[in-house]
Parts: C-alpha cells; sequence; structure tokens
C-alpha cells in the first residue's frame, strides 16, 4: 500500500511526534507511507481567505491518478473494518488530506474520492494525525488477520 498523509502543519507543539513515529515504524514492514507537512506562515484577513489559500496548497501536492480522501466533520462515520477495505483496494496510492484549523476547502472535498468524519468531535491536529496513524496500522492488522484489531 502506498499512502500519502498531506496536512496543514499547526505550529503548536512536537509532542505527538513519538506516537507517530511508533505507528509509522509498526507500518513500515508492508507499507509506504510519507507524511507530507505544507507549512503556510502567512496570515489571513478570513477564515474563507485561509481555507482556500490552504486547499491550493494541498491541490499543488497531489497527483491526479491517485485516490483522493479527506478527513471533515461533515462526512461519512465509518467501521476500522470498512476503513480498512477501502485503503487496502489493490494496487492503490492514496493521498489522505488533513486540512487547517478551519477545515478543508470545498474545492477539494468535491475532489475528493470520499470524506470521512472521525466524529462530530474536534480534535488538535497532533491528536488527529495520531488517531489517522493508528487507524491506518489497525486497517493493516485487519488486511493481514493480525490480532491487534481482536484485542
Amino acid at each position: 500500500m502506498n499512502i500519502s498523509v498531506i496536512y496543514i502543519k499547526q505550529n503548536k507543539s512536537n509532542n505527538a511526534e513519538t506516537f507517530e513515529q511508533h505507528f509509522l515504524n509498526k507500518l513500515e514492514k508492508n507499507n509506504s507511507i510519507k507524511m507530507i507537512p505544507i507549512s503556510i506562515k502567512k496570515k489571513f484577513n478570513s477564515r474563507a481567505l485561509q481555507i482556500e489559500e490552504e486547499g491550493k496548497a494541498i491541490e499543488k501536492k497531489l497527483k491526479h491518478k491517485e485516490e483522493l480522501i479527506c478527513f471533515d466533520k461533515s462526512g461519512e462515520t465509518m467501521s476500522s473494518e470498512k476503513f480498512s477495505k477501502i485503503i487496502y483496494q489493490e494496487g492503490r496510492k492514496i493521498n489522505l488530506i488533513i486540512g487547517g484549523a478551519f477545515g478543508l476547502s470545498e474545492d477539494l472535498k468535491k475532489m475528493a474520492n470520499k470524506v470521512i468524519s472521525f466524529s462530530d468531535m474536534e480534535f488538535s491536529h497532533e491528536v488527529f494525525r495520531v488517531m489517522l496513524l493508528e487507524q491506518i496500522y489497525r486497517a493493516n492488522c485487519i488486511f493481514y488477520n493480525h490480532p491487534y484489531h481482536q484485542n
């Protein structure tokens, strides 16, 4: 499996890096996962302008023949099993997109093959990246019949 996690980097803390690396290390045996942070240093006059500019920056990182899955509160909720089936379809390259503090642009969501919500709740970007990597690892365990998911 070939996955790129493309996200707007928030300059808050690096506290989650140890957990991220833990899951990336576990996944490296069967998968190719790239973490692609996008830093935007500019200050914006409005949320709408910020969302639009972040969306354009994310779009520049996308390769058009690859699957695009966005994460947004407005998306579909699903089980870990369904998520595993989605990301472990044969030979696909997938871009998983995490927007900035105010969410994703409508253009990105329209381009997406799927928009997924983890919850109606909101999470910090660091926590969400760890949650996403854990779900990718769990999907890997489901696909390869590893007992991690069964605990």
